[in-house]
């Protein structure tokens, strides 16, 4: 059993920054919401609001916590004029915005493993935590674009040998909690099987499996289900005990590796943040991959995209770039398909402008559009979300 080992934060304690679009790391005006006056006098100009509260990662430089979680949430953009009351810039949903992870043992292994054993968890580049047996607390890591992958390394004693073993999984995203759980190593789940097998010094005796959930309540972040088992990555067999089907498989469709395919930025826009279209006058996606393309989605997540809207358009809110069937023509008159291809796969280097899309988004007037970008190839599946927020 983990409790949780702090209370839910009060609203109040929140603190509200007023951020003008012309520079979004200053604020113009800050306060703790519940000193918050009724009327906020701001400069004529563009502003966002922002709420945000926790993610007291203790020593300085420290980006990993126990019991830090880190709430974040944003309005969309809205003007204020000379001597006029904007008064009501919609609601700001904040939603756990670091990555959660909690550290569990197998009763099995417990009782074969030493009273200092500990598994040190790293997420992307900066911070650690290290749990025990003992430790009934979550930790959390502040989340870096692109630094997307869990290591957890366990140490100690197990069945009287020292150990020392690395595990991983890939394409980690803010707001989800991974429920780590380490167990002895069997090469069957449902037999006791062997401890050690394979030759001496090259044996895995322990296996880790993960558990997914999103906390953000937007129900997108999470890649499997909440309730399966995924295998995390052993650092010298990836997977034994839960193998991935290899591109070559027959019956494969998915690239092996999540998180370790194609590389995807943009150009005229960020990745993984809102975007708000009123500023930007260009919108260019490019997409590096080294094996080949082989899968290529597209989620349309919008308010007032709906799939209505899209039908007018011709278009779907699931669109495939590689088998994009009757939307060949109008994904090439937005810029998805360019010198009249039909279909991206097998395609090694990108550059897709859908600047243009940004006047069809403008003319459905306000709203926040997420469009949801899932690439694979042979070494793994990258997901990136682009999110454009128009007036």
């Amino acid at each position: 059993m983990v409790r949780a080992a702090y209370t839910e934060p009060d609203v109040n304690d929140f603190t509200v920054e007023f951020l003008s679009t012309g520079d979004l790391d200053t604020p113009v005006k800050s306060f703790r919401y519940g000193e918050m006056p009724e009327v906020v006098t701001l400069p004529v100009g563009d502003y966002v609001a922002r709420a945000y509260f926790g993610g007291q990662y203790g020593a300085e430089g420290s980006t990993a916590a126990f019991s830090a979680p880190y709430y974040e949430g944003k309005s969309v953009q809205f003007s204020i004029e000379e001597n006029k009351i904007t008064d009501n810039i919609g609601t700001v949903e904040c939603s756990l915005a670091n990555v959660k992870v909690t550290i569990l043992f197998d009763e099995n292994l417990v009782k074969v493993m030493g009273d200092d054993s500990k598994v040190t968890v790293k997420v992307g580049e900066k911070g650690s935590l290290s749990f025990t047996k003992n430790t009934d607390e979550s930790g959390y890591f502040h989340y870096d674009e692109g630094s997307n992958t869990i290591a957890a390394e366990f140490s100690g004693i197990v069945d009287g040998d020292e150990t020392k073993e690395s595990k991983s999984y890939n394409n980690v995203q803010p707001g989800n909690h991974y429920r780590i759980t380490f167990k002895l190593h069997s090469i069957d789940p449902n037999e006791p099987g062997e401890i050690n097998p394979g030759a001496e010094g090259e044996e895995i005796k322990i296996d880790a499996t993960v558990q997914l959930e999103d906390l953000t309540g937007e129900g997108i972040n999470v890649g499997e289900p909440s309730d399966e088992d995924i295998y995390m990555e052993d650092d010298r067999y990836p997977n034994e005990d839960d193998p991935e089907p290899g591109p070559d498989d027959p019956g494969s469709d998915d690239p092996v590796n999540p998180g370790a395919g194609p590389e995807i930025t943009a150009q005229g826009a960020t990745l993984g943040v809102n975007n708000y279209v009123k500023d930007m006058t260009e919108c260019i996606l490019k997409v590096k991959s080294e094996t080949g393309i082989k899968s290529f989605t597209v989620v349309i997540d919008s308010n007032t995209l709906t799939p209505e809207e899209l039908e007018g358009v011709g278009l779907t809110s699931n669109l495939d770039l590689v088998s994009p069937g009757d939307f060949t023509q109008q994904l090439q008159n937005l810029g998805f398909l360019t010198g009249g291809k039909t279909t991206l796969l097998n395609e090694t280097d990108l550059t897709l402008d859908i600047s243009q899309f940004l006047d069809l988004l403008q003319m459905l007037g306000g709203g926040t559009h997420k469009f949801i970008l899932k690439i694979g190839d042979d070494n793994g599946v990258t997901e990136k979300t682009l999110t454009l927020i128009t007036e």
